[in-house]
């Protein structure tokens, strides 16, 4: 037990030091946590400025309740402006980068279209396709289809980000209404209740036209990957561009399966998976067989008379190799 109670001790004092602040905000009435609460915002420690001014409404002191939620509507309006990263409206090149890589797409589907039509006029001319132009199409589309696919998880982290702004503008309005409707001459409360909604109502719509943006965006990746794979069938595998197969294990590979390379430390496909049933294929059977007869199809030599040989005794001394 002695070994123990020090352990204990740090234990109780690491919780002590933890309930603190709210020990330390319990002491305080109404009017002094408005003051700590305005002290905070001013120094910009938004989030131990709303703990002070929700403790202060929460003492219900009328005539202190409409300056504490002045305050923290400004207080709700900051935090939303910090994770904007000090902007008032959300980053418009978002949503212009979302829309310049449909446009892409859009374009590199009908260059890609263009080449297989060309390719097949050739092959039904008996003409040798000019593989050239087909292959950088090729290139170019694969290349915006794997940067839509990485954009996207990026592009719905904003719309994430900015879901928590607008909460948090959304309770804003509320703490200025709340404080111009219990002080009626708080006519700022009013003005900024009203430029906020403002402001709302402009990150609203941007928000929802990135949303439009990335759902389209799914839909133009299954039409890219579509046309892909059908130039790919028309262009042999030496004229293909770098990037069909993926240069990492998280890129879609657009060669079908038989066409695909076994990659450097991983399974071959043909081979199957560990504890799977394996089937070989004809050419592999012959081999097999024929190395069995070269093994056991020999003759053995007779055995002597004195019982050396092969029938009986003791096999003959010979030399062969070590396992």
């Amino acid at each position: 037990m002695r070994t123990l109670l020090p352990v204990l001790f740090l234990m109780s004092a690491g919780l002590a030091a933890e309930k603190a602040p709210a020990d330390e905000l319990a002491k305080l009435d109404a009017r002094e946590l408005h003051n700590r609460g305005t002290r905070r915002l001013a120094e910009g420690d938004l989030a131990g400025a709303e703990e002070a001014l929700r403790a202060s409404l929460g003492k219900d002191v009328d005539a202190l309740r409409p300056p504490a939620l002045h305050n923290l509507g400004h207080v709700r309006f900051g935090k939303g402006k910090a994770v904007l990263g000090g902007k008032t409206a959300g980053d418009v090149t978002e949503l212009s980068i979302a829309r310049s890589y449909l446009e892409a797409a859009d374009a590199d589907i009908s260059d890609m279209k263009d080449q297989i039509e060309l390719l097949d006029q050739a092959k039904a001319e008996g003409r040798e396709p000019d593989y050239v132009p087909a292959t950088a199409a090729l290139g170019g589309g694969i290349g915006t289809y794997r940067t839509i696919k990485k954009l996207i998880p990026k592009e719905e982290a904003m719309v994430t980000k900015r879901g928590g702004v607008v909460a948090s503008w959304t309770r804003s309005v509320g703490d200025f209404r709340g404080a111009h409707e219990l002080d009626a001459a708080d006519a700022q409360a009013k003005a900024n209740a009203d430029a906020i909604e403002e402001l709302l109502r402009a990150l609203r719509r941007e928000t929802a036209a990135l949303e439009e943006t990335i759902e389209a965006q799914r839909k133009k990746l299954e039409e890219l990957a579509a046309v892909i794979r059908e130039l790919v069938k028309r262009i042999p595998d030496d004229k293909l561009p770098p990037n069909a197969e993926g240069e990492d294990e998280d890129e879609e590979n657009f060669l079908p399966p038989e066409r695909q390379k076994p990659k450097s430390g991983g399974n071959d496909p043909k081979k199957g998976k560990p504890g799977e049933e394996q089937k070989m294929t004809e050419q592999e059977a012959r081999g097999s067989l024929e190395g069995l007869k070269n093994e056991f199809g020999r003759k053995m030599p007779a055995g002597d008379k004195d019982g050396k040989g092969a029938k009986g005794g003791k096999p003959a001394d010979k030399k062969g190799k070590d396992y």
